[in-house]
């Protein structure tokens, strides 16, 4: 049992560590590694910390349960890949801000931020791709993007607040019980997450570099 905990926990561990970097962003690369890492952080801390609330001193015990222990990690991975679409649209619609790219061009980078990040958020399996069905989605949002609205925040992040609930592996009384609380709880850490890009991004940088490739 203390080993299936070690391996749910050992992602929010190391993600803690790098959610304080604090390094400018000044590349397509390195707003892809942020949209990955940061799209974990928040998947993996919301979720661990919900299920932690509601189980209460009977956390651990839960994981002994292989088949509940399972649910919870594909919950993590549904929940990452929500979080990933909606940061990799705020990413690029922040870089954005001012229109030094086109609707066509901002769209890339978001999708170029997707499957970059999805490559190294996940806690194991590194480099696994997108699911088509995820990425299929993905591109009928970007059809529908207001790249001047994204990038004030709250818009770009409903769904993943959404689906945090949603998500959770717990009866539907405890969601509907929890969503507020749940909801709030994500929110707050979303707003953290985009006061630290919009301090660190170099946008004149990234786009130059987005425009030459």
């Amino acid at each position: 049992m203390i080993a299936r905990l070690l391996s749910l926990l050992s992602g929010p561990l190391r993600i803690l560590a790098i959610r304080f970097q604090t390094q400018r962003i000044d590349s397509v690369e390195s707003l892809a590694e942020f949209v990955g890492t940061r799209s974990a952080y928040v998947a993996q801390t919301a979720l661990y910390g919900y299920l932690k609330t509601r189980m209460g001193t009977q956390f651990t015990r839960y994981f002994e349960d292989g088949v509940f222990s399972e649910a919870i990690r594909a919950a993590v991975e549904k929940q990452f890949r929500s979080c990933l679409c909606d940061l990799a649209v705020f990413a690029a619609a922040t870089a954005d801000q001012g229109t030094r790219l086109t609707p066509d061009q901002s769209a890339e980078l978001a999708e170029h931020c997707l499957v970059e990040g999805h490559k190294m958020g996940l806690p194991e399996g590194g480099g696994q791709a997108v699911p088509a069905d995820v990425l299929k989605q993905f591109k009928i949002r970007l059809k529908h993007t207001d790249w001047a609205k994204e990038w004030e925040g709250r818009l770009a992040f409903a769904r993943s607040e959404a689906a945090l609930i949603q998500n959770a592996p717990v009866i539907e009384q405890y969601k509907k019980e929890d969503e507020e609380i749940v909801t709030n709880s994500i929110r707050f850490r979303w707003r953290d997450i985009r006061e630290q890009l919009r301090t660190r991004i170099d946008r004149d940088t990234i786009c130059e570099g987005w425009r030459q490739r």
